[in-house]
């Protein structure tokens, strides 16, 4: 696991304080803060988090996650009523329950939604957060039924019962709308559509996200996953 002083090092490495912030694809500048990065995200999170994404080793995108979390965490801590931090705390929760298994997977989305809950708590239209909630419903609900039981049931995640498309869709939706700049909601909403049987509207959602620029590693893998739905669609559409 990657520490605070680990992390630390690694924001150094990318150029924090002061010198432009540099991934593996380049440099990036101060004016390319990612769309996802609301008032009061610590930068010393969000940093972290695109280092972890932008990283081509899967077990460094996990480790350096784990960092992200201990950076998320100690910035929190003693702030728990100020959204952004709690929103940046579950950005990372997010990222690493898309990248673990079994477990350890139903047990952090299952802590996802709880520190979602706190922070739709403190302001009930945060766009973003809405879209992580629904973006988390949507995942439980493709599971099957049996790993759904198992998850809700067994492994600690009694917090996702209450999903339902429904509900996932007014969130995605909601966060659609109300904050277009982010790609990833356009293609969450797109693969809800997909899901649900219509394809016409996942396409055109697709499109959007195809539509917003790509600076950072996050929103071009959101391109690129876009892209491949957007290809899949089209030849069976």
């Amino acid at each position: 696991m990657l520490t605070g002083n680990g992390v630390l090092a690694v924001l150094l490495v990318l150029g924090c304080g002061g010198a432009p912030l540099v991934t593996q694809d380049g440099p990036l500048a101060e004016s390319a803060r990612p769309a996802w990065v609301v008032d009061g995200v610590p930068d010393a999170v969000w940093m972290a988090v695109e280092a972890a994404i932008a990283a081509k080793d899967k077990d460094k995108t996990r480790e350096l996650l784990e960092g992200a979390e201990v950076q998320a965490r100690s910035a929190l801590k003693g702030h728990e009523g100020e959204v952004g931090r709690r929103f940046a705390l579950a950005v990372v929760l997010g990222l690493r329950a898309e990248r673990e298994g079994g477990k350890t997977k139903i047990a952090i989305a299952s802590e996802l939604k709880k520190e979602l809950d706190a922070t739709l708590a403190l302001d009930p239209d945060h766009g973003r957060a809405r879209h992580m909630r629904g973006r988390l419903n949507a995942g439980v609900l493709r599971m099957n039924r049996l790993t759904r039981w198992i998850a809700t049931s067994m492994l600690g995640g009694g917090e996702l019962k209450k999903a339902t498309w429904p509900g996932a869709e007014r969130d995605l939706a909601f966060a659609e709308i109300t904050v277009p700049e982010v790609g990833d909601h356009h293609l969450q909403l797109a693969y809800l559509y997909r899901d649900t049987k219509r394809p016409e509207l996942a396409l055109i959602e697709a499109g959007h996200a195809l539509a917003l620029p790509r600076r950072t590693a996050l929103e071009r893998t959101v391109y690129d996953q876009a892209l491949q739905l957007r290809e899949k669609l089209g030849a069976r559409y």
